[in-house]
């Protein structure tokens, strides 16, 4: 089930499966995310809940009980109840069940919010602990939007912006170490860019980062809390036209060398009854 929201001559529509946000459109009515092609990614913009990535072995151990772990968790696949809507917000809730406690031990209720105002969609994603023990998680947004977004670009035509000059260590498997950005604030973008994956930079200096097309001027900025982690990706097919900004509440999973969510020095960790309230706003740029 889709909701449409609206605002002025802007709107935006939201999955019922995922709380995705699947389409934001301009006043001449150019969609800005990606399609989700399933030959290419199939999703648009998945809500990253209770995990941001995967450990390398796809499990994990709360307090020494063995779970198996889906990369970036099971809120993007799981089908959320509408909580609230009105002509330009809207609101849907996932809440912990027997299934989930088969993934994931705890009692949560997961709300995803969205207000669209003119050009702008603020995404609050809040994880409330309604069980009576601490609660581990992570947190974290992926939406991928069109990349090009007028049909006289090509997807090297566009460039990352940071808002302030940021240096960018891309960390290899093999141990290598790869410089994407020295003290810059523009990363061009390259199919060669991604041939290793996604990069990524913790507590940026910048709370804000865009997409934009040189020749257009058209874009996306996606502004983002700087204590946590902002990444950027795409597939390195050259058949992908779309790009990923994606703002996290921590670096993910796999970085924190223990499969024991208690131990993950990155996880949320949101104590009984409380509530945490994750962000960010997109923007659309040249409308």
């Amino acid at each position: 089930m889709q909701e449409i929201i609206r605002s002025g001559n802007f709107t935006a529509a939201v999955d019922s499966l995922g709380a995705e946000l699947v389409s934001f459109k301009d006043a001449s009515g150019r969609e800005y995310m990606w399609q989700a092609d399933p030959e290419i990614w199939k999703r648009h913009a998945p809500v990253l809940f209770p995990f941001v990535c995967s450990t390398d072995s796809k499990k994990f151990t709360v307090n020494g009980r063995e779970f198996k772990m889906s990369n970036h968790g099971f809120a993007r696949d799981s089908q959320f109840e509408k909580a609230a809507s009105s002509e330009n917000s809207v609101s849907f809730v996932l809440r912990s069940s027997e299934a989930t406690k088969a993934l994931y031990p705890y009692d949560f209720e997961f709300t995803v919010t969205y207000t669209l105002e003119n050009n702008k969609i603020t995404a609050v994603f809040s994880a409330k602990n309604t069980g009576s023990e601490d609660m581990y998680c992570f947190i974290g947004g992926h939406p991928g939007f069109s990349c090009p977004m007028s049909d006289d670009e090509k997807f090297d035509d566009y460039y990352v912006k940071y808002e302030k000059p940021e240096t960018i260590i891309q960390e290899l498997p093999d141990g290598r170490k790869i410089t994407v950005a020295d003290n810059t604030d523009t990363v061009n973008i390259t199919r060669e860019l991604f041939a290793n994956d996604v990069f990524m930079k913790e507590k940026p200096a910048s709370s804000e980062v865009s997409l934009i097309g040189r020749k257009s001027g058209k874009g996306v900025k996606v502004s983002y809390d700087n204590s946590g982690c902002i990444a950027v990706w795409s597939p390195a097919a050259d058949n992908a036209a779309f790009v990923c900004l994606e703002p996290w509440t921590s670096v993910p999973v796999y970085c924190d060398k223990t499969e024991e969510l208690t131990e993950m020095p990155h996880a949320l960790k949101i104590k009984a009854g409380d509530k945490y309230d994750f962000s960010f706003v997109i923007e659309l740029l040249g409308v």
